[in-house]
């Protein structure tokens, strides 16, 4: 043994310190079968100097294909110390291969996560790892125990294929792989479409025809000519027979969404590769968000549906939608009584952001296609009266999330009985988990809340062409009170504030970085890629200044005034802005003149513009400094 040792350090002496001595062909056969030693410091020895070998001569190790020796002694390492570095060299060298070879590790992955599936004809799985098929493939067959210390469970120095060749195997057992390891394989097969690089090809199938056809690359191993059978094992592992793999098979199908969700189908022009697996995205959502679901499955389901229905995934299939729209409502209920006491606080708090970042993203993603008014899908036009009746609901809970955020922004600690939304956020543990999830999608949830709201006390039993004429929807939306109003005025008001770079504040906290790769969400809602922050307040404020708030007086001179000076050092486009003053009540206080302004009532309407325009308002005060702290203050106010 002591030779053995001795001679594994020298290979890795001569790997560390004289690569080109010897072929990396002759290392591989001499350290495999060292991976099945008795000896923990034997196997230890072997593994670093294979992870060595990887950093060294990453593309002799291509060929050396060593993936299932690897997982073999994963499946049968007892030490945590030499498991872990079994683990890192796996992700190491499917990092480095996968560019060139995605479907030979989405093969080898498959096999190993699917070894005991009931779904698939188990003794043809195992006998390709050089397995003998158990009679039973029953789910209580499945060990899932741990070895005694220092011992290999079934090794005895066996044999091994040649590392060099294609169909190097598993060493024989007599029982089914690890629970453990199938979860390690599956969480690689999540990280296959990060390690393919970035090379367009593999997430475009005309680029990829291309490449083929002129014969650019060495290797024409593109991921998305697999593109099928990664959505059918992602979809396989969300719906399988042990839960702590769904979570996992959710958030694959999340992140091929994000990869592919743009790659055309060159066979149906105008429409998306991803098209043709609406029916698994679908199940695997309708499976994710149940009352059975665990947190962590409920979670990834409510980011997988918030993917789907903010997609062209479902163009055109109004029961896909209302069916899908209809999942997301049903936890609305239980949101506020939602406990998990197994788990900590802050899962509860993530799965509350999501959810409600969920209807945010759908409404707005609504109001996209609502806009073109007689263009708009008939799918999104139906889906309208669904939005109104979540509304009521929804737009108390987007509220005081809100306010909890604006709360551990400012560092507020209200001396009052305030009970926080989100259990526990108070709480620096559950701050640290929750704050980046909450600063990527705050502005998402301010924007939904203001679409098409109006006073508490506005009647819906108007005629419904005034309806029409007041909201885009032709339907009210959240309603809201006073004080609501205030809030969601002062936080439009203090971010414009803040978005100019010479008046931004360090001790605030509230996040302006709006990036496309978000790790919340990712997806990209219409009005959420603008690159200037302010930008995409004024939809919020051209929201809050129709004219069902200045008819019901929620709109006075002075926040007009502070609207005005807040404009004047905002780093904001012109288009917004003029869209934000065509609005008939604010346009005519613009026209205002000055000394006449303290003098105009709070109902603006039905004032006409003068005959002759005066100096508009924003010049008489672009001399005066912008009040931050009035916006500031008013938020202290309406949070505490």
């Amino acid at each position: 043994m002591a030779t053995l040792l001795e001679s594994v350090r020298f290979s890795q002496q001569l790997v560390l310190f004289a690569p080109q001595a010897v072929p990396v062909h002759l290392h591989v056969q001499g350290l495999i079968p060292m991976l099945y030693s008795r000896q923990p410091s034997l196997r230890y020895l072997a593994v670093s100097t294979l992870h060595h070998l990887i950093e060294r001569d990453p593309a002799a190790m291509i060929d050396e294909n060593i993936e299932e020796n690897l997982f073999s002694m994963l499946d049968e390492e007892t030490d945590s110390e030499t498991a872990m570095l079994v683990r890192a060299t796996i992700i190491r060298l499917l990092y480095t291969s996968c560019p060139v070879c995605p479907s030979r590790w989405l093969a080898v992955l498959r096999n190993i996560v699917l070894a005991t599936s009931i779904r698939r004809n188990t003794g043809e799985v195992l006998s390709c790892f050089g397995h003998n098929p158990p009679d039973s493939t029953s789910e209580n067959d499945v060990y899932y125990g741990e070895d005694e210390d220092n011992m290999i469970s079934s090794s005895k120095q066996q044999q091994i294929r040649c590392a060099g060749s294609i169909s190097s195997q598993f060493p024989p057992r007599n029982k089914h792989l690890r629970y453990r390891t199938r979860v390690f394989a599956a969480e690689c097969v999540s990280h296959v479409p990060i390690a393919v690089g970035a090379e367009p090809a593999h997430f475009d199938l005309l680029l990829a025809r291309s490449a083929i056809s002129q014969g650019t690359y060495l290797s024409n191993d593109w991921l998305v000519l697999k593109l099928q059978e990664l959505v059918s094992l992602s979809y396989q592992i969300s719906t399988g027979q042990f839960e702590g793999m769904q979570p996992i098979g959710v958030k694959l199908l999340c992140l091929i969404m994000d990869k592919f969700g743009k790659a055309v189908d060159p066979e149906f022009p105008g429409h998306i590769l991803l098209e043709q697996f609406q029916a698994q995205l679908v199940s695997a959502v309708r499976m994710a968000i149940s009352t059975a679901s665990g947190p962590l499955l409920l979670e990834a389901g409510l980011e997988l549906a918030t993917r789907v229905m903010t997609s062209s995934i479902i163009g055109g299939d109004r029961l896909a939608l209302s069916r899908l729209f209809s999942l997301i409502t049903r936890p609305l209920s239980d949101i506020e009584g939602l406990l998990y006491p197994s788990f900590a606080d802050w899962v509860v708090c993530k799965i509350k952001v999501r959810l409600l970042t969920a209807h945010a993203a759908v409404k707005c993603n609504t109001y996209q296609f609502l806009r073109m008014r007689e263009n708009a899908p008939n799918e999104y036009q139906q889906l309208a009266p669904s939005l109104v009746n979540s509304s009521t609901l929804l737009g108390k809970y987007w509220i005081r999330a809100l306010k909890d955020y604006v709360s551990i922004s400012f560092g507020l600690h209200s001396k009052i009985n305030y009970k926080p939304f989100l259990d526990g956020i108070q709480s620096l543990l559950v701050l640290s988990k929750v704050q980046r999830y909450l600063d990527e999608v705050w502005l998402l949830i301010l924007k939904a809340t203001a679409l098409d709201a109006a006073p508490l006390d506005f009647d819906e039993n108007n005629p419904k062409n005034l309806l029409e004429q007041t909201f885009i929807s032709g339907h009210c939306m959240v309603k809201l009170d006073r004080t609501e109003f205030q809030f969601l005025w002062g936080l439009s008001i203090l971010v414009l504030f803040h978005s100019c770079q010479s008046m931004k504040n360090n001790s605030l906290k509230i996040n302006l970085d709006f990036k496309q790769d978000k790790n919340f969400g990712e997806f990209i809602v219409h009005g959420l890629d603008d690159k200037r922050p302010c930008d995409q307040v004024l939809r919020v404020l051209s929201s809050l200044t129709t004219e069902v708030f200045f008819s019901n007086n929620f709109i006075s001179v002075d926040i007009c005034q502070q609207l005005l000076q807040a404009l004047t050092y905002a780093d904001c486009s012109s288009a917004p802005i003029i869209h934000l003053f065509t609005q008939r009540d604010l346009r005519e206080l613009v026209m205002l003149p000055a000394d006449k302004l303290r003098e105009a009532p709070p109902q603006l309407v039905g004032y006409s513009r003068r005959s002759q325009p005066p100096l508009p308002l924003f010049a008489q005060l672009s001399h005066k400094m912008p009040p931050v702290a009035n916006a500031t203050h008013l938020l202290r106010i309406v949070c505490l």
